[in-house]
């Protein structure tokens, strides 16, 4: 699935109230924070969080520890983004 399918899948997972997680796409959890951090930049979604090793000071590494998509929300710019691309 090229990432344009991939994200209208998140996109309409998240409308539909579950919470996608980087297995569901085969991606490892770095690939899964840039997408999602590009959805965010793009402001298709809102209330998202992305932990990073590097937020502690006991690692000094800038992988992801976590993505947390549990108070994810389409913005109106994303719903509108998945009606037209899904049409």
């Amino acid at each position: 699935m090229e990432n344009n399918g991939i994200i209208l899948n998140i996109l309409n997972e998240i409308k539909n109230g579950n919470i996608p997680v980087h297995t569901d796409y085969n991606l490892n959890l770095d690939m899964w924070a840039d997408l999602i951090e590009y959805m965010h930049d793009r402001t298709y979604i809102a209330d998202v969080t992305i932990y990073w090793f590097g937020d502690d000071d006991t690692y000094y590494d800038e992988r992801v520890h976590s993505v947390d998509l549990s108070k994810a929300r389409l913005t109106t710019f994303g719903e509108k983004f998945l009606i037209e691309e899904m049409n």
